[in-house]
C-alpha cells in the first residue's frame, strides 16, 4: 500500500475526457490532468512528475506544482507593481510614473499572456532583437528586460514561491553616463528664469548638491540655528543628514521665511502646496536659454539616437509629425540633477578633499562622488598622463648607469 502511495495513480474523473493523476510531496497529495486519453501517454505524464518529485526531495531542483505552472507573466508584474507602490524592502511608497509605465507596457505586450514557466532564454533575446529593431538604446532595452527579471525574483522569494525559478538577463553595455554641469552664468540665468516658488529650490540645489526630492520634503520642524537636520525617511540612503547652515542657505531660508504660508509645514512649496513635477516650465525654460532643445521621437538614427531636432512649432521637418502637450517631444538638454553634479565638480576643484566634499553632498561612496565631480576633464586627464610620464622620464635618468649594455646577438647585427 505504501508502495502504491509512492508511485501514484492514474485514474478517470468523472466529467472529464482526459486522465488524471495523483502523487504525493511531503506527505500532501497532488491532482492534476495528464492532457492525455492514452492510458500510457498519461502513465508517461506521471513517470516526469516523480521524476520532478525526486529531484525536490534531494534537493537539486524545487518541484514547480500545477498551480506554478499555470501563473503569467503578467501576474507576476502585477505582483511586482504593488511592491513597488509599498516601497520595496525600504517601505517608501511611490506610484509608477509615466517612464516605469512605458517600459512595463512593452514588457506586458510581449510577454504577458506567456506562461512563466515558458519564458526562456531564446525569448528574451528575441525580445531584445526587437528591441534593438525599433531602435531601442541599450538602456531602455535594460530598463525593460530589469523589470522582467524583478517580477521573476520577487515572485520566487515570495512566501510562500509563486513560481519555482528566476529569471537571469544579461545586462546590455550601456554609455550613458551623464557628465552635465552648469556654468556661474548659466545657473544664474536659470535662477532668474524660473518661477518664483522654483528659484530658491534652485539655488538650495546649486548650493549643496542635494537632489530635489529631498528638497521638496524639507520642513520647518528640520531647521535649526546652526544645521538643517534631514531624518532618515526623507533621505534617499535612508540614514539621517545634517547640513550646516552657510550664508547662502541662510540667505535662502530668510525669503523662504518670508514667503512662509499659514499651515503649510514645508520650506519649499507652491502657494503651500508641496512642490510636484516642474519638468514642464524647466525644459522650456532651458530651450529658450539654449541649454537644451525638442526633438522627434520617432525619428532615430542607426544606433538609436535622436536626429530631428525640432522648431519653435515642434513639427518634425523630416515625418510632419507636430508633437503637443498630450503627446511631448522628446527633451534633450540640461536637468535639474545636473546641480548636484555642479556642486560636487566645484567643491572638488576649489581645493577641498574627497572626503570634505561627500561630507557636504552627502554622497554614499568615493566611487559614486567621482563619478558626479567629474573630477578631470579630458584636457585635465591629458596633462596628468603628460605630467606622470615626465616624472618617471626624470626617475629614470636619475638612475645609476651601471648596467652593461648587452651586445645585439649576432645575427642582427
Amino acid at each position: 500500500r505504501q508502495a502504491m502511495r509512492s508511485d501514484g495513480r492514474i485514474f478517470a474523473r468523472k466529467g472529464s475526457v482526459n486522465l488524471w493523476c495523483a502523487y504525493y510531496l511531503r506527505g500532501v497529495e497532488h491532482r492534476e490532468s495528464t492532457g492525455e486519453t492514452d492510458p500510457k501517454k498519461a502513465e508517461k505524464f506521471l513517470k516526469a512528475r516523480r521524476e520532478e518529485v525526486g529531484a525536490d526531495k534531494r534537493g537539486w531542483r524545487q518541484f514547480s506544482g500545477p498551480q506554478q505552472d499555470r501563473v503569467l507573466v503578467n501576474e507576476i508584474l502585477d505582483d511586482l507593481v504593488v511592491q513597488y507602490k509599498k516601497g520595496g524592502k525600504r517601505g517608501i511608497a511611490r506610484e509608477v510614473d509615466a517612464t516605469m509605465q512605458s517600459h512595463l507596457n512593452c514588457v506586458r505586450e510581449y510577454f504577458g499572456a506567456m506562461r512563466v514557466i515558458e519564458v526562456q532564454k531564446r525569448h528574451v533575446d528575441a525580445f531584445i532583437a526587437m528591441q534593438r529593431d525599433a531602435k531601442k538604446k541599450n538602456s531602455t532595452i535594460n530598463r525593460r528586460t530589469a523589470l522582467l527579471m524583478q517580477a521573476f525574483t520577487l515572485a520566487r522569494t515570495s512566501d510562500p514561491p509563486v513560481i519555482s525559478r528566476i529569471l537571469k538577463v544579461d545586462k546590455l553595455p550601456e554609455d550613458n553616463v551623464r557628465k552635465g554641469k552648469f556654468s556661474t552664468a548659466e545657473a544664474e540665468s536659470i535662477f532668474a528664469g524660473l518661477p518664483s516658488y522654483l528659484q530658491d529650490f534652485a539655488r538650495f540645489a546649486y548650493e549643496i548638491g542635494a537632489r530635489a526630492g529631498e528638497i521638496s520634503k524639507l520642513r520647518w520642524s528640520y531647521i535649526q540655528r546652526d544645521a538643517i537636520t534631514v531624518p532618515a525617511k526623507d533621505t534617499k540612503s535612508r540614514k539621517p543628514r545634517i547640513i550646516a547652515m552657510t550664508p547662502e542657505l541662510q540667505e535662502i531660508i530668510e525669503r523662504r521665511r518670508a514667503a512662509r504660508v499659514a499651515g503649510c509645514e514645508y520650506v519649499f512649496h507652491r502657494d503651500g502646496q508641496h512642490i510636484g513635477d516642474y519638468r514642464k516650465c524647466w525644459h522650456t525654460l532651458c530651450v529658450l536659454l539654449g541649454l537644451g532643445a525638442w526633438y522627434c521621437r520617432d525619428c532615430r538614427g542607426q544606433d538609436g539616437e535622436y536626429i530631428s531636432m525640432l522648431d519653435a512649432t515642434k513639427v518634425c521637418a523630416r515625418c510632419q509629425r507636430k508633437w503637443t502637450a498630450k503627446k511631448p517631444a522628446k527633451y534633450i538638454g540640461k536637468i535639474f540633477h545636473d546641480f548636484r553634479r555642479t556642486a560636487a565638480h566645484e567643491l572638488w576643484k576649489a581645493g577641498n578633499t574627497i572626503e570634505d566634499c561627500m561630507e557636504v553632498t552627502g554622497h554614499a561612496t568615493t566611487a559614486m562622488f567621482k563619478r558626479y565631480a567629474d573630477l578631470f576633464t579630458e584636457e585635465e586627464k591629458q596633462a596628468r598622463q603628460r605630467e606622470v610620464q615626465r616624472v618617471r622620464r626624470e626617475w629614470r635618468e636619475a638612475q645609476p648607469d651601471n648596467l652593461a649594455v648587452m651586445p645585439s646577438p649576432a645575427g642582427l647585427q
